[in-house]
C-alpha cells in the first residue's frame, strides 16, 4: 500500500507540514537536528503507536502545545488519522474519522519495515533488539502462534512474583508451564530463522550486493534458545533456581532467546567493518519485508533513517537498484544527497530548520 501524502500538526518541530509522496525513492535530505528523523518517526508513530527514538510519547507533542496530529493518505483515498493529547491515550480514525481504530489491528494491516541508526548493527544489538526482530516476524509469519509469545511473557511475570516472595510451591507450578511452552517457542522462532537462511542463500536482495560483496554467500543465522547448547531446558532451570531465588528473576529460557550473525561459522562482528555491518542489517530488514509480503500479500512500507551514514557510494548505489527494481516505496533520510540526486525515481525533499520550526522544500 502506497502512502501518497503525510500531514503533520504540532508534531516535534513541525508546526505544520503537508509533504506529497511519490511512489518511488522519498529521500529526505538536510543537516543534523533540521527535523528530516521526525518525518519517519511521524509515519511509523501514526502507523504503530511506537517512537524509535522516545519512550515517552508526550515528547512528540510540540513544545507550548498540547496536541500533535498525523494524517497518512494511502493511494486507494483511505487515510489514518492519529490525534495524541498530553498525559492520554492517542485516538486513532480511519477513512476520515468514520471509524475508530487501535493499533494492533492497525500494524496488521499497515506493517512497516524501520531501518535505523540503532538497529543498523544487528552483529552488536543486544538480545532484546533481536528478540523484537523475531518477534515482528513472528506476528506476520505466524501470528495465531505468535500469541504463546505473550502466553510467555505471563508466564515469566508470575514466575518472577513467585520468586520475589520466595513462594516454591507456585515457582514450580510455573516452572511446568514454563517448560510445557518452551519447545513451542524455540520451535517457532527456529522456522524464522530457517527462512530467514534460506532468503540469505537465494534472496534477490543478496543477489543484488554480491558482486561486491562476495563474503555474503557465507553469512547466517544461528538461533539461540535463551539456554546452554547440549542442555535440556528443565535441567537449565532446576539448576538455575538459587541464583534466580537471588536474583528475583528467570535468569534463562525462551524469553532470553536471541540470534548470532556468522561468517564462515564465526561470530560476524570479529571480522566485518561497521560499513559490512550496516549492509548486513540492511539486507536482514529487505529480507524481513519479503517474508511479510509472501505470507501476508501485503506490501510494508520502508521507512530507512539515516541511510548514508558509514554505507560507501557503491553499496548505496547497489540499494537503490534493489529498491528501484522491485518498486518498493522508500522513505529515507539522508544528511547530504550527493548518494542519490543522479538516480532516477528518487524525489529530493530539502528540510530546514529555522528559529524552533522545520520546514520541507
Amino acid at each position: 500500500m502506497l502512502i501518497t501524502e503525510i500531514k503533520l500538526e504540532n508534531f516535534r518541530s513541525y508546526e505544520f507540514l503537508e509533504l506529497p509522496l511519490e511512489s518511488g525513492i522519498n529521500l529526505i535530505y538536510g543537516s543534523n537536528g533540521s527535523g528530516k528523523s521526525t518525518i519517519i518517526e511521524s509515519i511509523y508513530y501514526a502507523l504503530s503507536g511506537k517512537s524509535f527514538r522516545t519512550t515517552e510519547t508526550n515528547n512528540l507533542i510540540r513544545e507550548k502545545h498540547n496536541q500533535l496530529q498525523a494524517l497518512i493518505v494511502f493511494h486507494d483515498g483511505k487515510t489514518v488519522k492519529v490525534t495524541k493529547k498530553t498525559n492520554n491515550t492517542a485516538v486513532i480514525t480511519q477513512n476520515k474519522g468514520q471509524k475508530k481504530e487501535n493499533y494492533t489491528s492497525l500494524v496488521k494491516r499497515f506493517p512497516t519495515c524501520l531501518v535505523e541508526n540503532k538497529e543498523f548493527f544487528f552483529t552488536s544489538s543486544n538480545p532484546e533488539q533481536k528478540r523484537s526482530f523475531l518477534n515482528k516476524s513472528l506476528f506476520y509469519v505466524e501470528h495465531q502462534e505468535s500469541k504463546k509469545i505473550s502466553e510467555l511473557k505471563k508466564i515469566i511475570s508470575q514466575r518472577s512474583g513467585c520468586l520475589k516472595n520466595k513462594d516454591f510451591n507456585q515457582i514450580k507450578y510455573w516452572d511446568e508451564q514454563l517448560i510445557l511452552i518452551e519447545p513451542i517457542i524455540t520451535k517457532l522462532n527456529e522456522k524464522i530463522c530457517s527462512s530467514l537462511n534460506k532468503q540469505l542463500s537465494s534472496s534477490k536482495v543478496v543477489d543484488v550486493f554480491l558482486e561486491k560483496n562476495p563474503w555474503l554467500r557465507n553469512l547466517s543465522i544461528k538461533y539461540l534458545p535463551g539456554y546452554p547448547e547440549n542442555t535440556k531446558f528443565s535441567d537449565s532451570l532446576a539448576q538455575n533456581l538459587e541464583k534466580d531465588t537471588i536474583l528475583k528473576r528467570t535468569s534463562s529460557g525462551p524469553h532470553k532467546r536471541s540470534f548470532d550473525i556468522l561468517l564462515e561459522n564465526k561470530i560476524a562482528n570479529e571480522t566485518l567493518s561497521r560499513g559490512q555491518q550496516k549492509i548486513i542489517s540492511i539486507i536482514l530488514h529487505l529480507i524481513q519485508r519479503e517474508i511479510i509480503k509472501t505470507n501476508t500479500e501485503l506490501d510494508p512500507i520502508l521507512l530507512m533513517d539515516d541511510i548514508s551514514s558509514e554505507l560507501d557510494k557503491e553499496n548505496s548505489n547497489l540499494m537503490l537498484k534493489y529498491l528501484i527494481d522491485n518498486s518498493v516505496q522508500t522513505i529515507m533520510t539522508s544528511i547530504e544527497k550527493a548518494h542519490f540526486a543522479t538516480q532516477k525515481d528518487v524525489f529530493l525533499f530539502h528540510v530546514e530548520h529555522k528559529g524552533d520550526t522545520s520546514y520541507v522544500k
